[in-house]
């Protein structure tokens, strides 16, 4: 399927059914209450902690409510799913499980690196600004202490780990969402953890055409994203119109699109 096509359907999807469309726009501004509260003055920190957990959970739905969606497009099925409240939880909680196990990778080596290259940018310190750092009675007479040497190697350190994080982040996050495709087709964390198949299904898609599919899908949810920021821009009604149709919107569409890319894949 051609992204022309891709985007098209995906676009036109979230309309083909107002009432789901706004079933599941309710569901996510119950999440936005305490927001939608605060512009009326109402704070209660008791309240927000208790609301906080409900739109944890309202998260773990939604989140496997778009695998559903996911599923559905794989399927080229038009109809947008209803919500199975149970197992969208559970496909929610399967969900995150999976994307935390991909990203937890490269967390883990990035953040590595960045110790490593802060110590050696540490380890160039002379001793002389040590004693000016620890003598220090307010940051800015800490900051001056370190001379140029170190900022210099402090910037070249975390510059080239900035580029390795962004190289393992797309690496890891293709592999993320073809896994989480596989686990919306198959249902099992077998399948969402089967390496091989996954790798033959990113061969299948185009590693170019995987990453070129990203950048457009970013850049049309950047401009839903500012039209629902304007539209939270008009006083009080505008979060509520955001949440109920421009959220529900966005979930819809993104779930829709990368689940008819991946419905190439045989």
């Amino acid at each position: 399927m051609e992204f022309g096509e891709i985007f098209t359907n995906a676009l036109k999807y979230p309309f083909s059914e107002y009432e789901k469309l706004l079933i599941l726009g309710v569901v996510l501004l119950v999440s936005s209450v305490p927001a939608i509260l605060a512009m009326f003055g109402f704070y209660n920190s008791t309240f927000s902690t208790v609301w906080s957990i409900i739109s944890i959970i309202i998260g773990i739905l939604t989140l496997g409510y778009g695998l559903s969606v996911k599923r559905e497009s794989i399927s080229l099925n038009d109809e947008i799913p209803a919500f199975d409240w149970v197992n969208n939880i559970v496909d929610g909680i399967k969900s995150f499980i999976v994307t935390f196990v991909y990203y937890i990778v490269p967390t883990v080596i990035v953040s590595f690196l960045g110790f490593i290259s802060l110590g050696s940018a540490i380890s160039t310190l002379p001793k002389s600004s040590l004693t000016a750092i620890n003598n220090a009675t307010t940051a800015t007479a800490a900051l001056n202490a370190i001379p140029p040497e170190t900022w210099a190697a402090l910037g070249s350190g975390f510059s080239i780990v900035a580029v390795v994080a962004i190289i393992l982040f797309i690496i890891f996050g293709l592999f993320e969402t073809v896994a989480i495709c596989r686990l919306a087709k198959y249902g099992t964390f077998g399948e969402a953890f089967a390496f091989g198949q996954i790798v033959d299904d990113i061969k299948q898609i185009g590693v170019l055409r995987l990453i070129a599919f990203f950048i457009v899908l970013a850049c049309i949810s950047a401009l839903i994203g500012l039209v629902i920021g304007l539209i939270t821009l008009i006083p009080f009604v505008g979060i509520i119109v955001a949440c109920l149709v421009g959220q529900s919107f966005v979930l819809l569409f993104t779930n829709r699109a990368i689940g008819l890319l991946y419905s190439d894949v045989e």
